[in-house]
């Protein structure tokens, strides 16, 4: 549901020192022009106020230069979520940066701690408010709306549930290019999910560290375990709830519906698979 160019980064800069406003510059592989931003809104709390250097390690191949064909070098439009993940922790906890653009809608990159050098000290988070959960709800919206209406939905008469603001129409001569999919495993949640067979005695103990979903049907995977390659172990929802294998390439691959990739919910918490799904653990006795 995004532009999410993390393998193409090569280096950056955010500057959020003049309130209200985040400038900067981007360099991506497969474009020639340095990226420009110029967007409305604050980094999040931990690091307000300061500026942001982002490193990269994009490979230089025929794929990755091709990925932002159509990405335009001005970047001006509002702030999403913009954090290093760092105390205090309002909404995302590791480094997230997120923006909507007036040319090419939502972009999000999705960073390591050590891709992220955060310059000057931030304003104390005492001093200032979280960034407004309503404001990035009417963002969302407006971008979903775009989006259906690309779909064939009537304008002006899509509506985004838990947000009050109807869609506008798409500006004339304006076009969108297809949904990037996002990353779906990060380096941290590798770390953190089990060997594959290691929570088999636990049973609805076993931990699901990652959530994986389509916005547009009610596929949902949660994932305990992960060989370190491809193949997850977990639970799956779909026309019923069941546990069984999955594989990272084939979450990569797959479509919903409407053509939304998969994605990863960004706002997941670890829980056991008895907390996720309790009917199929009652009355069982655990380890």
């Amino acid at each position: 549901m995004a532009w999410r160019p993390h393998e193409q980064l090569v280096e950056g800069e955010l500057d959020n020192t003049v309130p209200g406003k985040v400038t900067g510059w981007i360099r991506f592989v497969g474009m020639k022009e340095m990226v420009k931003l110029d967007l409305i809104g604050d980094f999040h709390r931990d690091i307000r106020g300061t500026k942001i250097r982002l490193s990269g390690c994009a490979r230089d191949d025929e794929a990755t230069r091709q990925f932002l064909e159509g990405f335009s070098p001005v970047q001006t439009g509002e702030v999403g979520d913009m954090t290093a993940g760092l105390p205090p922790q309002d909404y995302v906890a590791y480094p997230y940066f997120e923006w909507y653009s007036e040319a090419n809608g939502r972009v999000v990159l999705e960073l390591d701690p050590e891709q992220v050098q955060i310059i000057g000290a931030p304003i104390p988070a005492c001093e200032s408010d979280p960034v407004s959960r309503e404001k990035q709800q009417q963002n969302m919206a407006a971008f979903l709306g775009g989006m259906a209406q690309e779909l064939g939905l009537p304008p002006g008469r899509t509506i985004c549930v838990g947000a009050a603001t109807v869609s506008k129409p798409l500006q004339e001569g304006t076009a969108r290019k297809r949904p990037h999919r996002m990353q779906l495993l990060t380096k941290e949640i590798r770390g953190k999910l089990s060997p594959l067979g290691s929570q088999d005695s636990k049973g609805g103990q076993a931990v699901a560290h990652v959530k994986f979903f389509t916005p547009d049907s009610n596929w949902t995977w949660w994932a305990t375990e992960f060989d370190g390659e491809d193949l997850f172990f977990g639970l799956v929802e779909g026309q019923e709830k069941e546990l069984g294998y999955f594989s990272l390439s084939e979450l990569q691959s797959v479509r919903g519906p409407m053509g939304l990739p998969i994605e990863r919910d960004l706002h997941w918490t670890p829980k056991t698979l008895a907390e996720i799904a309790p009917e199929m653990f009652a009355g069982r006795s655990e380890p």
